[in-house]
């Protein structure tokens, strides 16, 4: 989904029944994205604490890239104003290796 490697730890089930996603810097949500029951938890970049805290937790930790991870809601907004008041649009893609 995004053209770099993501950077796993592996600490939840086998079966991921539940995600949770928040985009850039959302390590600090892991704690209550297990509380809602993720047994995998997505975002952009990792905090130092993360792989310990998702082995502790029980939940896997993807960090995908804090830009990679961004785009996503920055693209659907433009095709979505620009559907909404006739506008082109275009998206800049400046990839961030971060």
């Amino acid at each position: 989904v995004t053209a770099r490697e993501p950077l796993v730890f592996e600490g939840g089930p086998q079966r991921v029944r539940r995600v949770a996603i928040v985009s850039g810097a959302g390590a600090d949500y892991l704690t209550d994205a297990a509380a809602a029951g993720a047994d995998a938890f997505i975002t952009g970049e990792p905090a130092e604490r993360s792989m310990a805290q998702a082995r502790e937790l029980g939940v896997h930790f993807i960090a995908a890239g804090h830009y990679a991870t961004e785009t996503f809601g920055v693209r659907r907004l433009g095709e979505h104003l620009a559907k909404r008041f006739e506008l082109r649009h275009v998206f800049l893609d400046i990839p961030n290796p971060v």
